[in-house]
């Protein structure tokens, strides 16, 4: 279940009350809403990288084979670099 709160120094204040009873020991995962999080930031990187889809070794040695199979070398020529004549 997932409850939404706000963090005030070592207090999380949730929106509504958690269906325990007090002195009740839970296990709490604190994550930041994705939205506060400015793109390109270390802590939306950290979230995205805990969303799912979770790769496995394998996923990720298809991703490189297949990039490097549709890899093309670079051609640095341009239009500029061939001789005018005078």
């Amino acid at each position: 279940m997932t409850y939404r709160g706000e963090l005030r120094g070592k207090t999380i204040e949730l929106e509504k009350p958690l269906p325990y009873e007090n002195a009740q020991v839970v296990r709490v995962t604190v994550e930041v809403e994705p939205e506060d999080l400015p793109p390109g930031s270390p802590g939306r990187v950290l979230w995205a990288i805990s969303q799912p889809p979770h790769l496995t070794k394998e996923d990720v040695d298809e991703l490189e084979r297949a990039i490097a199979e549709g890899s093309r070398p670079a051609d640095y020529s341009g239009i500029f670099d061939e001789e005018i004549d005078s």
